[in-house]
């Protein structure tokens, strides 16, 4: 696979104008669309050509010439492309003869056996051959729909996960160019999506005070409530619009692509990563902000999105693979004594799940452990709960006062109290922090419309 993209990268192709030509990579990319689309392997020149020369007026380098007779016949020599049919030898300069040769012998063209196999069956791979391609000869403009006209885009992307063809690393110089490539739709907004979809993506610019980056893990800011001219925040924000979109991107799991830069820097597309916690705070202007935790999806890890209202197609056999949850489930000495001590009951509801193995309760950190909120792994700190109790207790759904009377936050009623056993002491300040953390409003409330993004917040 490896020495594939390197041949890829590799074409030899014209630089006399000071950047490399597209003919030959935007051919490639043609004969790859067709594998994936599983159509016949070698094409007769008449047919390639009718095909090839709209594609190359489109997307070729302005002031090139559109005529697909070299690089039908060039990529021969890359080891990527076959070419037959004919006899003698093949011309190898450019112009008329080139073309008199073609019209005369009819030759076949298209990707080399073994290639167009495994282009036309291994979608990982195929991937990473379009995306060096990609990201080798083509600038932001047009590259989108450069794929979807060679079959190689998604229909049905509906603006979630990765972006075809754009590979993490690339660099843009405006927001335009994040938008016309799909990367991040808004011109100005800093978080794409809505609450009921999810968020697609954000933009970490440094027009918050409250964000913090940590490369992999990001402490990021909702939108709303800035001062443009001081960048400081003027009253508090509300979890509506992109705030409420990014809780539920938490809740679906659905991972958001993250932009990183600002005008005077370009933007730097760098990768997708997954909405791990949400809470409240009061900022450094002493006004209350929504923050999220996010942290990068490794590249080994697959994600993928399947349409909207299309059933995922499965797999008849199944394999073992692994993979990243959404919320980590820890097991520590401290953690299995808080467990064993409440007999593995959960502390909210008493239940005790039976499993053939024994009992089994999850072990919930009331004060969440890593950055920002820095909580211990120590016995106080650690509720033992049902796995539906510790989703709404994570989720702040469940309010635990310091009489340990516990209400559910979605109808205001009142559960009872949290059970207690000898040997485990719940640390009040903790559950404090959680209270103040998940108030009341997480609500979907109406949107305070001045000052938003379409009032010229810039919102990032």
């Amino acid at each position: 696979m490896d020495a594939l993209c390197a041949a890829a990268a590799a074409l030899r192709v014209d630089r006399s104008s000071g950047v490399p030509a597209r003919h030959q990579p935007i051919t490639l990319l043609w004969a790859i669309g067709r594998a994936a689309a599983n159509q016949p392997r070698m094409v007769r020149w008449t047919k390639a050509r009718a095909e090839l020369k709209p594609l190359l007026e489109e997307f070729g380098r302005t002031g090139a010439d559109p005529s697909p007779e070299y690089p039908f016949v060039a990529l021969s020599r890359s080891g990527l492309w076959e070419l037959r049919g004919y006899e003698g030898e093949v011309p190898a300069a450019r112009g008329s003869g080139l073309q008199r040769w073609l019209d005369d012998h009819e030759p076949l063209g298209g990707l080399e056996h073994d290639f167009y196999e495994l282009m036309a069956t291994a979608p990982a791979a195929r991937k990473r051959v379009v995306d060096t391609l990609m990201s080798r000869f083509f600038d932001t403009e047009k590259s989108a729909d450069l794929l979807k006209n060679v079959r190689l885009g998604i229909p049905d992307f509906d603006g979630y996960g990765a972006v075809p063809g754009i590979e993490v690393g690339r660099v843009f110089a405006n927001r335009q160019a994040l938008h016309d490539v799909a990367v991040h739709r808004p011109l100005q907004a800093g978080i794409c999506g809505t609450a009921d979809g999810g968020a697609e993506s954000i933009v970490l610019s440094g027009g918050y005070e409250d964000d913090e980056d940590h490369d992999d893990v990001i402490i990021y800011t909702g939108q709303s409530g800035r001062d443009n001219n001081t960048g400081r925040q003027v009253r508090d924000q509300t979890l509506t619009r992109g705030n409420a979109a990014l809780v539920t991107s938490q809740t679906t799991g659905i991972p958001v692509r993250v932009v990183k830069g600002d005008k005077d820097t370009g933007y730097r597309y760098d990768g997708l990563f997954r909405v791990e916690a949400f809470w409240h705070a009061v900022g450094q202007s002493e006004f209350l902000v929504w923050r999220y935790r996010l942290t990068r999806i490794s590249s080994d890890e697959t994600v993928t999105q399947d349409p909207a209202g299309v059933a995922p197609e499965g797999r008849k056999s199944t394999t073992r693979v692994e993979t990243t949850f959404q919320r980590i489930i820890r097991s520590t000495k401290v953690a299995n004594y808080v467990k064993r001590v409440h007999g593995f009951t959960c502390q909210v509801c008493g239940t005790r799940l039976a499993t053939p193995t024994g009992a089994y309760a999850e072990a919930a950190h009331i004060r969440a452990l890593g950055k920002p909120h820095n909580g211990p792994d120590l016995a106080g700190n650690i509720l033992c709960l049902c796995p539906n109790h510790h989703t709404l207790f994570d989720f702040g759904m469940l309010s635990i006062a310091d009489d340990l009377t516990i209400t559910d936050r979605a109808t205001g009623a009142r559960l009872g109290r949290l059970r207690e056993v000898r040997g485990h002491r719940i640390d009040q300040g903790h559950l404090a922090y959680h209270r103040e953390h998940h108030s009341e409003r997480w609500k979907h409330g109406q949107d305070d419309g001045a000052g938003d993004e379409g009032a010229g917040d810039v919102g990032e």
